[in-house]
């Protein structure tokens, strides 16, 4: 019996700041590929490292040199270059191709072993190219699809089969897309009945069944209701308008018409299941500073609180800490009223403004100039080998070199052509991630309150956290700063503000209302 030739692979690995030397980070795309290697029984014959690459300053890539070299000579047999992601090759797809190309030429494939699902430029390109990934294609287009759907969930579109009382407004799909789902009718009607009915008094779900089918939901709906249905219905937030992805886990306030309201949805609840609104997944998108405020008697971090009362929830922050003598709460309004005020003192004046982006990136200027030169060496460079390239040509036609000296000298040129695009593709690129870094910095500082309250739950956190990160004081129905991060201590030296233990002027009046 004939065993089939393992396949043999390179594998190329690469860190763009010597910061993340210290993070394994590395030893994790080794580990990766040389999994990878192993499940695809491919032999690797030799690992390429290029290690430490200041993240200011562009240099060579003196072991991409070597592995092009290496997969280019045909008695080294290389079938494919095993990567932990594309961006480890390049981060441009059009210079990061010129490099791939050259490889293909030879049947030497780039194969990234943790990006084959993810949807990006590179990815797309690379379908053209990577053969051996076969898949990829539909891989991509499934990805495509899922977030395509995430995006248009978080816009509030319900992107599934409309939920029983709701239809599509339009026959096709083109028509239909971008829309909401729209009531059903009499259908529509009667699941409304249904919420009003259940919140009135404590009754059984079989009981609310019997009642839906006499107002005639097995005819519209095609099968006649019974207890599971009716619970299905009764505890789906999507018919007060809150709609939920169990595969994401996530929350989002949909576009479409509620046929009940929030009040009638939980009273609903309470009666028919017996169990009152679990906030879980909800409870961090409504209180966004759980864990920032403080309680000032015990320190303790503050907690969501939802009492009832007068027919309503109110939602407060509060002390759950038992020890506490005094456990503070604030009405989460309040809260966040006197959290964008804090956010709008801390906005630097124009003058502030200057003097500390001034500050800050006057070594990224210095950076900006010097990636220009370098970007313009790497022209010249480029430009000299493409002359070379033709005098080869010239050389060749008057049979001053052999063709297999031409053809060996051209492979060179060419090889070095591709590193030194790519060099020049990132170097443009840090040059811009710089740039827009500046220009992202002031309009940030300058719009932090705003920016807050329109950022997700997880960018609120981040910011919360990067701003103060020892959280804020609350005393008395009051807000207080513990201590800010080091920026905005430095804009507030340069304001002449002390913005530790300051509230904010009108918000302590305001927050007493």
């Amino acid at each position: 019996m004939l065993l089939t030739e393992r396949l043999r692979v390179v594998i190329y690995i690469r860190v763009s700041d010597i910061s993340q030397l210290d993070n394994n980070s590395l030893e994790t795309q080794l580990k990766a590929c040389l999994q990878f290697a192993e499940a695809n029984n491919y032999e690797v014959v030799k690992i390429f490292r290029e290690e430490g690459v200041s993240a200011k300053h562009v240099q060579t890539r003196p072991q991409m040199r070597e592995l092009l070299e290496f997969c280019t000579l045909k008695k080294n047999k290389v079938s494919a270059v095993l990567v932990y992601k594309i961006d480890r090759w390049s981060r441009n797809v059009e210079e990061g191709l010129i490099a791939i190309s050259l490889l293909a030429k030879y049947g030497v494939s780039l194969i990234p072993t943790t990006e084959v699902a993810e949807q990006n430029p590179m990815g797309k390109a690379m379908r053209t190219i990577l053969m051996a990934l076969g898949e990829l294609d539909n891989n991509l287009k499934g990805e495509r699809v899922r977030d395509n759907m995430q995006t248009n969930f978080k816009k509030g579109l319900w992107c599934w089969k409309p939920r029983i009382g709701y239809k599509r407004p339009f026959k096709t799909k083109e028509e239909n897309r971008g829309k909401p789902p729209v009531i059903d009718g009499q259908l529509g009607e009667i699941v409304r009945s249904l919420f009003i009915k259940a919140s009135e008094m404590r009754t059984s779900k079989k009981h609310l069944a019997d009642y839906i089918n006499g107002l005639g939901f097995g005819e519209l709906y095609g099968s006649k209701a019974d207890g599971r249905l009716v619970a299905r219905i009764i505890k789906d937030s999507f018919y007060y308008g809150y709609m939920y992805a169990p595969k994401w886990k996530e929350y989002a306030w949909g576009r479409h018409e509620p046929l009940t309201d929030e009040l009638t949805w939980e009273k609903a609840n309470i009666n028919v299941l017996g169990i009152k609104r679990k906030y879980n997944i909800q409870d961090s998108k409504i209180y966004p500073l759980k864990g920032v405020l403080l309680c000032k008697s015990c320190e303790h971090p503050m907690t969501s609180s939802n009492p009832m009362g007068t027919g309503k929830h109110y939602l407060y922050y509060e002390c759950h800490n038992k020890p506490c003598t005094n456990h503070e709460r604030i009405g989460i309004d309040i809260a966040h009223r006197i959290f964008t005020d804090l956010l709008d003192l801390m906005k630097p004046s124009e003058r502030v403004l200057k003097l500390f982006t001034h500050m800050v990136f006057s070594e990224w200027e210095e950076t900006i100039k010097q990636t220009n030169s370098e970007a313009e060496l790497r022209e010249r460079q480029i430009k000299i080998l493409q002359d070379k390239l033709t005098s080869l040509a010239e050389s060749n036609a008057k049979h001053i070199l052999t063709d297999d000296e031409a053809r060996e000298s051209a492979e060179k040129i060419r090889r070095d052509m591709a590193i030194l695009k790519v060099e020049r593709s990132e170097i443009r690129i840090e040059q811009y991630d710089t740039e827009a870094v500046m220009q992202f910095t002031e309009n940030f500082l300058v719009h932090l309150d705003k920016l807050w309250l329109h950022m997700d739950l997880p960018q609120k956190q981040a910011l919360q956290n990067e701003v103060f990160p020892r959280g804020l004081m609350v005393e008395d129905g009051k807000i207080r700063t513990v201590n800010l991060a080091r920026t905005f201590e430095l804009i507030g030296e340069m304001s002449d503000v002390n913005f530790n233990f300051v509230t904010p002027r009108e918000v302590e009046s305001r927050s007493a209302e």
